[in-house]
């Protein structure tokens, strides 16, 4: 029997909503993967990520088929898909072992095992036992396997029909695994990079909000060694050389610090003064990088610390608000208070961060008014916000004490599942009497319509990112639709762009428009020659192609002279394209007619 072991980490497809942003890899997955690769065990493990938001959606039947272990970790509006993946995975492969874990299953082991077969369920963090689990799953069998199980720390198994849960003996070290395992996602090739990388360098938070899981997720408040923190800046600079993480032009990457700051800085003065020591030494490790962290509002009252983020690159940060009432912001233990905020963003912006306030509406003291007074207040204070209705989560106060509902807004009945796909923040899933699920969604779309969302932001990185996989289509008519989509979404902004009342603007809208259309059909015939092209000259376009479509963009809202002065340099720069295109066409015909 081979030594040598089939592992496949699943995340299921995202739901949606602002829990997470699939433009950055989630790590779970990669640390876990990178535990088995330094495992040193009976068994060997050949590992392989699948992230669904990333490849596609997997095939229980098909892509499993030679599999040993398959481990599924999910968020909340994940749930149902990675239950369906894993439920699917034991139908077809019997002997299969499946593991399930993270912060929807940890806490909810009975319904991971009811809905979705699971062998077994990691309790919290699982980087430290893993291997020990993998290799008793695979050696052991029936009654013997149960009793080496109740070994294993931090895990809940199913015996005489009932659910065991083994106790877990101290926290997982934050560096038990040095480097993520970037490597072993799928299909992460120079052709399909990732849109940014990850970094985390705590884990734990010292904060008590009653809404959050990371409090009993990741317990304690844990950094990482100084060391392993410079290990990891290196390793993801490695990984953007290599071509698997996304590079503008001028070489910048960008890079999520994952749950970092999260200390107030005058608070928490131990870590606070660790923290700034520690950014002091990445000046030297973070050129070219554009980094972006969490951080609580008091850092606007931290001049020295706010210096150190700026000197080592971090230009966006996360800040959570939350809410402008401060009776709201006591109710959930958020200590902050409304005015200060106010002052601490205030310093931020002009200290030169980028700031994302994150907020949520649906608090027990918010009105409409006051939702709508607050969507007024953050936009003002901040250049990117986030929002959520509030959601209780599995394991937050909030789970048992708030009434949920089933999908179609009516209290949940007893044996019905909750509709987790309907858990992204953006309808209330519980009863309030103030709202219902319908006027909920309402409430959430009236106060979304007045942010300038952070999804703009990530969504401009895709368009990047299709660019930049233009020149790998396989046939000219994948390369002609990905463009033509592309110029589509400009002239459907350039179709609401002139004022109804100017009949001049309107003209010169469509005129652009049918230029922009003009250059799409040229993109369309020489999408094969494209494809040839070398690397540097598709890109080239590609790259004038994503800041055309932005521009394009911009042009939504009243004429004025600033946007007819962008207009006519959106003009001159369809000439350029069509000039670099009708270049690239004839190099690659003639460097080919040179090889023949």
């Amino acid at each position: 029997m081979s030594r040598i072991k089939r592992v496949m980490l699943v995340q299921p497809a995202s739901a949606g909503g602002n829990f997470e942003y699939i433009a950055i890899p989630r790590q779970g997955m990669l640390f876990l993967s990178g535990a088995l690769a330094q495992w040193e065990g009976t068994y060997l493990y050949d590992r392989e990520i699948w992230f669904e938001d990333r490849s596609g959606v997997i095939d229980p039947d098909r892509d499993l088929d030679g599999v040993d272990i398959l481990m599924v970790t999910a968020l909340i509006n994940e749930a149902p898909r990675g239950y369906q993946i894993a439920r699917l995975a034991k139908q077809h492969h019997p002997d299969l072992i499946t593991i399930g874990g993270g912060p929807q299953m940890s806490p909810l082991s009975e319904e991971a095992f009811e809905y979705g077969h699971f062998d077994v369920i990691v309790q919290r963090e699982g980087e430290d036992i893993i291997g020990q689990l993998c290799d008793v799953l695979l050696t052991y069998q029936g009654e013997e396997r149960n009793g080496y199980l109740d070994k294993v720390p931090g895990i809940s198994y199913r015996k005489d029909g009932h659910v065991v849960q083994t106790a877990r003996r101290g926290l997982v070290s934050p560096d038990f695994v040095e480097l993520p395992d970037f490597r072993s996602i799928r299909d992460l090739t120079p052709a399909n990079p990732m849109a940014g990388g990850v970094i985390e360098t705590v884990r734990g938070c010292t904060e008590s909000c009653t809404y959050c899981q990371v409090i009993q997720q990741f317990l304690g408040y844990r950094l990482v060694s100084r060391e392993t923190e410079h290990k990891r800046l290196a390793h993801l600079r490695e990984l953007a050389d290599d071509g698997l993480i996304h590079s503008s032009r001028n070489g910048t990457f960008q890079i999520f610090i994952s749950d970092d700051l999260h200390p107030p800085p005058l608070r928490a003065t131990k870590f606070r003064n660790e923290r700034l020591e520690r950014l002091k030494s990445w000046k030297d490790h973070t050129d070219g990088m554009y980094l972006i962290c969490q951080a609580r509002a008091e850092v606007g009252q931290d001049p020295e610390l706010s210096e150190a983020m700026l000197d080592a690159n971090i230009k966006m940060v996360y800040v959570g608000v939350e809410s402008d009432n401060a009776e709201n912001l006591q109710l959930v233990r958020k200590r902050q208070e409304p005015g200060q905020v106010h002052t601490d963003l205030t310093s931020m912006n002009r200290s030169g961060f980028s700031v994302v306030a994150m907020t949520i509406i649906g608090l027990p003291y918010d009105t409409e008014q006051s939702i709508m007074e607050l969507a007024d207040w953050v936009t003002e204070i901040s250049n990117y916000q986030t929002v959520n209705l509030l959601t209780p989560l599995p394991a937050t106060s909030n789970w048992d004490s708030l009434a949920p509902l089933n999908a179609d807004g009516e209290i949940l009945q007893e044996g019905e599942m909750r509709p987790y796909h309907l858990y992204t923040g953006r309808q209330f899933v519980h009863y309030d009497e103030r709202w219902t699920m319908e006027a909920s969604r309402e409430l959430f779309d009236r106060y979304s319509a007045r942010l300038t969302p952070i999804d703009d932001l990530y969504q401009r990185i895709f368009r990047i990112l299709r660019t930049y996989r233009l020149r790998l289509a396989a046939t000219s008519r994948d390369l002609g639709d990905s463009i033509s989509s592309r110029i589509t979404e400009a002239i459907e902004s350039l179709r609401g762009w002139s004022d109804p009342v100017s009949l001049p603007g309107s003209e010169f809208s469509d005129n652009i428009a049918v230029r922009v259309g003009e250059l799409a059909d040229r993109l369309r015939s020489v999408s094969q020659p494209l494809a040839n092209a070398r690397r540097e000259v598709v890109d080239n376009i590609g790259q004038s192609v994503a800041e055309l479509t932005e521009s394009l963009n911009k042009l939504s809202g009243p004429i004025d002279d600033g946007k007819r002065e962008l207009a006519a340099n959106i003009s001159n720069r369809i000439t350029e394209i069509t000039e670099s295109l009708n270049r690239a066409v004839t190099e690659t015909r003639g460097g080919r007619v040179a090889r023949d």
